[in-house]
């Protein structure tokens, strides 16, 4: 007979159901390991590692499951994933890794491959001489997960199975009480069983930076970075004129600016260079200001409002475009109240291009609008039940690329 103990492992520890900030993060997107670390009162103790098992079963009820502007195909999605968890405390140090099996299936429409696997491993090490190092490996099989190999948002829909290879290190140095210096770098490397309209890529960022204690519980830091991007050639399909250098200065903060405000972000000017592309017009380069990160305000009652922002040039998928340029924001609101927890969110983003398209003569700019909201109850410790709802319209003036999408999803947690 089962143990309860086994039978505990088995079922897992409760995976958080990510409130999605776009339509295919419904799909069950995932990023490997969870952002959160093993809790010890709850994880189980297998030898010196913490192991938190999880389980997530979810269904979704979407009514374009394409993301087209006219003859939408509606269909429901049930999809099963599993997390298997171990983190190793050292003191101030950490190791963590962690495998995400996932599966995936429609009722009406056949994808080319059901399964996915998400694969993490992260290390965190703090030394007695004021060095620090944090390394990441992430490896992905996936299809649907495009968010994973455009970061941007421009690919809504991709049903062709991709390999992603993420690898980042980061070496940090104090060399005083309140200043330090980081290097750091990472590389990304996609690839296709089949690759037809999304292309192949090879990513690498390198930077150094200087970093400041403001105080206990807040750092500032400026740093130079530069990237070199490759777009790989397939099926006959020359991509050299994607290819690109960039550089750019950027002003970080991180932590707390004040008791109930706490802050990621990161804001600063890019300039990217890209080859050549024969014919006119020509590609213009990107010259203009970044950001990236967060900043949330705690509130009284178990709720929180936070601010996500991004702006960046993204490589394109589309014609002869190398680079599209995306501005948005989101903004939500969380609250957990013991068994009751929630989320309301809306997000604006904008999608600029920079070359006509050569069907219409129109230079492409998307407008992209969400609403979305979830409800989630927590029956015990070890059951609770999550319910979403998520609106898009994106506002395309190329009639082709807008679409509506409304997305419905419940979501079972069980574990501790």
């Amino acid at each position: 007979m089962i143990s309860r103990k086994l039978m505990a492992i088995m079922i897992g520890a409760v995976m958080l159901l990510a409130w999605p900030a776009a339509a295919q993060k419904f799909e069950g997107e995932v990023r490997g390991a969870p952002s959160t670390t093993a809790n010890p009162d709850e994880a189980i103790q297998v030898g010196p590692f913490l192991f938190s098992p999880a389980v997530e079963l979810s269904w979704q009820d979407r009514d374009n499951i394409f993301f087209t502007p006219d003859n939408e195909v509606a269909d429901q999605l049930w999809l099963a994933r599993a997390r298997l968890l171990f983190e190793l405390p050292i003191y101030e140090s950490y190791v963590r890794f962690s495998y995400t099996p996932q599966y995936r299936d429609f009722v009406e429409y056949e994808l080319e491959d059901k399964w996915g696997h998400f694969f993490n491993a992260a290390g965190g090490f703090q030394f007695a001489n004021g060095m620090t190092l944090d390394v990441v490996y992430d490896y992905i099989i996936g299809n649907l997960e495009t968010r994973e190999v455009d970061p941007g948002g421009e690919l809504v829909f991709g049903d062709r199975n991709f390999t992603k290879n993420f690898a980042s290190v980061e070496l940090g140095y104090w060399f005083g009480p309140r200043d330090g210096l980081t290097v750091k770098a990472d590389w990304t490397d996609i690839q296709y069983d089949e690759p037809e309209l999304f292309f192949p890529y090879s990513r690498v960022f390198a930077a150094l930076g200087w970093k400041h204690q403001i105080n206990p519980v807040l750092v500032m830091d400026l740093e130079y970075g530069h990237t070199e991007f490759d777009a790989e050639d397939f099926a006959g399909v020359d991509n050299s004129f994607r290819d690109s250098s960039s550089d750019q200065a950027t002003v970080g903060l991180r932590g707390q600016l004040s008791p109930v405000v706490t802050t990621e972000l990161r804001v600063g000017y890019r300039q990217t260079s890209y080859d050549v592309l024969p014919g006119d017009p020509p590609t213009e380069d990107f010259k203009g200001v970044i950001a990236d990160g967060f900043i949330s305000w705690d509130l009284a009652h178990g709720g929180f409002l936070r601010f996500d922002a991004v702006r960046s040039d993204y490589p394109s998928n589309f014609a002869r475009e190398a680079y599209y340029v995306a501005t948005g924001g989101t903004l939500s609101y969380n609250i957990d109240r013991g068994r009751l927890f929630g989320q309301l969110l809306g997000r604006y983003q904008s999608n600029d291009y920079e070359l006509p398209d050569p069907a219409t003569g129109t230079v492409r700019s998307d407008n992209i609008t969400m609403f979305g909201a979830g409800l989630g109850y927590r029956f015990s410790s070890l059951l609770s039940l999550r319910g979403a709802y998520l609106y898009e319209d994106r506002d395309s003036n190329i009639y082709n690329f807008g679409y509506t999408s409304n997305t419905f999803t419940l979501g079972l947690l069980v574990g501790y």
